[in-house]
C-alpha cells in the first residue's frame, strides 16, 4: 500500500519527502521494522523514539512518523519520508488498521475489560460460541487462539496496535466469525485499539489496582479508562454487583 493511502485519513502537520512510496509493515519498535517499513518514533516514559530512527532505517524503514516537537529540518536522511503528526499513538493504531485492511470491520468483535475475570470471561465466551458452531478467535493475556488451536503465546493483556491488527488480519484470512478480545485500561489510555470496531463490550468489575504515576493516578482515571471501551460498542454487558460498575448508566 502506498504511504499516501496509509495516512489518507490522518491529519498531517508537516511532511518532508515522497508520499508515493510502498509500505508493507508498521511498528513503533525499530527492531521489528522490515524493508518498506513505516516507523513511529514515539516518546515513552524513559526513551525517545527519535533515538531509534537510525536503527529503524537500518532495518528497512522508508517512512518515519514523529511528534510535533521534532524539527523536520534537523532530520537529514536521504530517501526517507518524515511525517509530523499529533496524537502519535492513536495515529499508529489508525494507520495500522488501514494498512491491514480494517479487519474488525470484517468480523464480529467482543471486547472484555475489568480488573478481574477478563481472561476467564473470554475463554467462557469462546467456548459458548464454539458450541454454537462459530469459528472463534481469541486474543488475550495468555495467547492468541483460533478455536482450540493456539496460534501464538502473547506477553501482555492487549497487544500494541500494530501487532493487534496483524493478528486480526490473520484471523480474517482464516475466516474467523467472531473475535473475543481482552482490553486493558492501559490499552485504552495508549490507544492500542484505536480504529477497532466493537460489536459488544463486557465490563466485569473494578477494584483497586494499577494505580501509579505510570498507569492510573487515581481510581477515577482507572474507571474512566475502562469505561471508554463501552463507549465504542452499541451493545454493553455490565456486572452490576460492583461498587464502580453499578454506577454505569443503563
Amino acid at each position: 500500500m502506498l504511504l499516501k493511502d496509509v495516512i489518507k485519513d490522518i491529519k498531517i502537520l508537516e511532511h518532508k519527502g515522497n508520499l508515493d512510496i510502498e509500505i508493507n509493515n508498521i511498528s513503533s519498535d525499530s527492531r521489528l521494522i522490515k524493508p518498506q517499513g513505516f516507523f513511529f518514533a514515539i516518546t515513552g516514559y524513559n526513551l525517545k523514539g527519535t533515538d531509534f530512527i537510525d536503527s529503524a532505517i537500518k532495518n528497512g524503514a522508508v517512512a518515519i512518523a514523529v511528534e510535533p516537537d521534532v524539527d523536520l529540518n534537523s532530520l537529514n536522511y536521504e530517501n526517507i519520508t518524515f511525517i509530523k503528526i499529533d496524537h502519535i499513538r492513536k495515529t499508529l493504531g489508525l494507520c495500522s488498521c488501514t494498512l491491514y485492511g480494517n479487519p474488525t470491520h470484517k468480523m464480529k468483535v467482543i471486547g472484555v475489560t475489568g480488573t478481574k475475570g477478563k481472561t476467564t470471561s473470554t475463554f467462557m465466551i469462546k467456548s459458548i460460541l464454539q458450541k454454537h458452531g462459530y469459528k472463534v478467535g481469541l486474543i488475550g493475556s495468555i495467547a492468541c487462539y483460533i478455536n482450540d488451536k493456539m496460534i501464538e503465546v502473547l506477553d501482555r493483556t492487549t497487544q500494541e496496535s500494530y501487532k493487534l491488527q496483524q493478528l486480526l488480519a490473520m484471523m480474517v484470512k482464516e475466516n474467523v466469525d467472531i473475535v473475543v478480545l481482552e482490553v486493558s485500561s492501559q490499552a485504552m489510555k495508549m490507544d492500542r485499539v484505536a480504529g477497532c470496531k466493537f460489536d459488544i463490550a463486557l465490563f466485569t468489575n473494578l477494584s483497586e489496582d494499577h494505580i501509579s504515576p505510570h498507569e492510573h493516578p487515581t481510581m477515577e482515571d482507572y474507571f474512566q479508562a475502562k469505561l471508554s471501551l463501552l463507549k465504542l460498542a452499541p451493545v454493553c454487558v455490565v456486572n452490576l454487583d460492583n461498587d464502580y460498575t453499578k454506577k454505569i448508566p443503563s
